[in-house]
């Protein structure tokens, strides 16, 4: 019996979806570099791909997402080349980072300026002013690094890349007769650390992801200037956005946090 699940059509004979030239031309370059851990591609036309469809199969690990991380480790160490790049590149980078953690900076600053004033400080605004000042040491050591980081590479003209996923997650991650990565429709052409930094920020930080880098390093190991920029992007707070309900404030407040204070685990 077959499944739809927005345009994909699911059933045992194949997955079927729009197709993608990219994706069936991504395939083919992923098995010349020795990566075939993706759906098989059965047929494809102007309209549809059509690829195999793998039986997940149960399995047990001691910590989430290690088979996952070793998976992707193997896609960025497979698929790596260098590539030349112009030094406008680190500077662009280096601007829009900075610019962030000063727009952060003075986002939080201009918060708790407002909560000090109140006599009775809400549930909410009392978590964030007892925790303000790791929110404020992150964005300090955010700011710092990142001029470590542009020392190292501002006069780089080559830069490390490889397929990049670009949109991880445990979801797109099978245990079949071996491990597969699916949904290859956003890949790009770019440094690895971005795929570690979204699938961090996406559900990365809800597991031992100290542990995934380690995991992930033994197969491919980050560059120094890698690492830095890792995690200092780590560091980075998310922007929490006050609404009216008071609990769900809360709530968002302490998961913010949880990230947080995960992050500088890891920078330790």
């Amino acid at each position: 019996m077959s499944k739809r699940f927005n345009n994909v059509i699911i059933d045992r004979n194949g997955v079927i979806k729009k197709n993608n030239k990219r994706v069936v031309e991504l395939y083919e370059y992923l098995d010349e570099r020795g990566f075939d851990n993706h759906p098989k591609v059965i047929e494809s036309n102007e309209d549809s791909i059509k690829t195999e469809y793998i039986e997940s199969k149960k399995y047990y690990e001691i910590s989430n997402g290690i088979e996952f991380i070793k998976l992707v480790a193997n896609l960025h160490s497979k698929t790596v080349i260098n590539k030349e790049v112009s030094k406008n590149k680190y500077r662009n980078i280096y601007d829009k980072i900075s610019n962030n953690i000063e727009y952060l900076k003075e986002y939080y600053e201009k918060i708790i300026s407002n909560i000090e004033e109140e006599v009775y400080m809400s549930p909410s605004h009392y978590l964030l002013a007892k925790n303000y000042s790791v929110i404020d040491s992150s964005l300090n050591y955010a700011k710092v690094e990142l001029k470590k980081w542009f020392k190292m590479v501002e006069n780089n003209t080559v830069e490390r890349v490889s397929i990049i996923h670009n949109n991880l997650s445990l979801n797109h991650f099978i245990k079949g007769d071996k491990n597969y990565l699916i949904s290859f429709d956003n890949y790009l052409v770019d440094t690895p650390i971005l795929d570690l930094y979204k699938f961090y920020k996406k559900e990365g930080f809800k597991l031992d992801f100290k542990l995934l880098l380690n995991e992930y390093n033994n197969i491919f190991e980050l560059l120094d200037n890698e690492k830095l920029l890792l995690y200092i992007l780590i560091s980075i707070p998310p922007k929490i956005i006050f609404i009216e309900d008071e609990y769900l404030n809360t709530i968002n407040i302490k998961n913010a946090l949880d990230y947080i204070y995960k992050g500088i685990n890891i920078v330790k």
